[in-house]
């Protein structure tokens, strides 16, 4: 199927691109790999007179680390991510959950700032980096701001972008010292497939103590949600008791989506055993 006629514009500068989604308003569209929107212009289930073009713009596409963690430019590949010795090094649950999209062929093309502000239920980093308290910063026509990413999404395909806003870059601190993370996504139709759900954990042991416990899931509300309330494991082991306490802390803050890939119940089910095995697996 054929996409309708659309006229791409190619700005030079983030904020001439900024100036056209402004000018064009719901007539336009960002398109960075176009993995995702070409598809759905497509199957004529979106259609934009204008597409914004990022590919011209210079130094989108950075991953660089100073005193402050990571950072990641929004043109930045998902292979790129995947294979990078610095990501790999730092965050390597980020290199797996990036490395768990779709196959290599759409992670060659589809970027880092077109999968997050696509805002899926069902993406796979979103976990990640909620556990690592990544902060999302947003470029408008006169200045930028920065958006931690709990904050970002709003609702199913909602985020937090105002008018003239694009997705430039994300910005990962220094994980907590001492700190393990892990990335579990539980497809159910075919490896290649959106997961069914996707958990995100991040332990901080001391003598076998929990220091620090975070959790984050997707696939299993209209949103990726950062579990609240995980200070119950502070000071505490990590035992069978307590993991079945978290696993009923998750089940009263999710509200899944019946779909191809699960009910409802069926997705309660297998976050109460994600979660678990996350954790258990990082405490080992």
């Amino acid at each position: 199927m054929t996409i309708p006629a659309f006229e791409l514009l190619r700005p030079k500068t983030l904020t001439e691109a900024s100036e056209l989604l402004l000018k064009h308003g719901e007539d336009a569209r960002v398109i960075a790999g176009g993995t995702t929107l070409v598809i759905l212009m497509k199957q004529r289930t979106v259609y934009y007179p204008y597409l914004i073009d990022l590919q011209g713009i210079s130094g989108l596409d950075h991953i660089t680390a100073d005193g402050d963690g990571l950072r990641i430019g929004a043109m930045a590949t998902q292979r790129a991510v995947e294979t990078s010795p610095l990501v790999r090094r730092s965050f390597p649950a980020l290199a797996d959950a990036f490395g768990k999209i779709g196959n290599v062929r759409v992670r060659m093309t589809a970027t880092v700032g077109g999968n997050l502000a696509h805002a899926d239920y069902r993406l796979d980093p979103p976990p990640v980096l909620l556990i690592l308290g990544a902060e999302i910063v947003l470029s408008g026509p006169k200045e930028s701001r920065a958006v931690p990413i709990k904050d970002f999404y709003h609702g199913l395909y909602e985020t937090a972008l105002k008018p003239g806003e694009i997705l430039s870059e994300v910005k990962i601190p220094p994980a907590p010292q001492g700190s393990r993370t892990l990335y579990l996504k539980y497809a159910s139709l075919s490896a290649n497939d959106w997961p069914c759900l996707g958990v995100g954990a991040l332990v901080s042991l001391k003598g076998g103590w929990c220091e620090e416990l975070r959790v984050g899931v997707s696939g299993l509300a209209d949103r990726p949600l950062l579990i609240e309330g995980l200070e119950l494991a502070r000071n505490e082991t990590i035992t069978e008791s307590l993991l079945d306490e978290i696993a009923r802390l998750v089940d009263r803050q999710i509200s899944p989506i019946s779909d191809l890939r699960g009910s409802e119940w069926y997705k309660r089910e297998m976050a109460r055993v994600f979660v678990r095995r996350a954790i258990r697996e990082l405490a080992r």
